[in-house]
């Protein structure tokens, strides 16, 4: 009851925890790799992803991509432009669109490997 009075209040303290850890990940990018991520991040958020499906947002997985992508490439002496180009918005979009595919792809994986053991079993 306590927990969820909590929950309630304040939120999921480890969902907390996972994104102060994530933005601690940001935070350590090198300057211009920061800076375009938080112009990235709210470009998204402000016009969303392809087709509507907010749920891309309810988890780190899209912007922990971006961020792991922008980790190597500053690792590897790229600059920032190097890898999202001129046409940042572009990029964006079609970041968002291939995060949109692939959560696509996985929820059809899901439900093929579900139906094919539901099948199994009836047989």
């Amino acid at each position: 009851m306590l927990d969820s009075i909590i929950k309630l209040l304040i939120g999921d303290l480890e969902e907390k925890r996972v994104y102060k850890q994530f933005m601690k990940r940001v935070d350590a990018l090198p300057k211009d790799y920061r800076f375009a991520f938080r112009k990235i991040q709210h470009y998204m958020f402000s016009v969303g992803p392809p087709g509507g499906d907010m749920t891309i947002f309810t988890d780190l997985t899209m912007f922990t991509n971006l961020v792991d992508l922008f980790e190597e490439s500053a690792a590897e002496g790229r600059q920032v432009l190097d890898v999202i180009g001129c046409d940042v918005g572009k990029f964006s979009d079609e970041f968002m669109r291939a995060s949109v595919t692939n959560t696509e792809t996985l929820r059809e994986k899901l439900n093929k490997e579900i139906m094919e053991k539901f099948n199994m079993k009836e047989q």
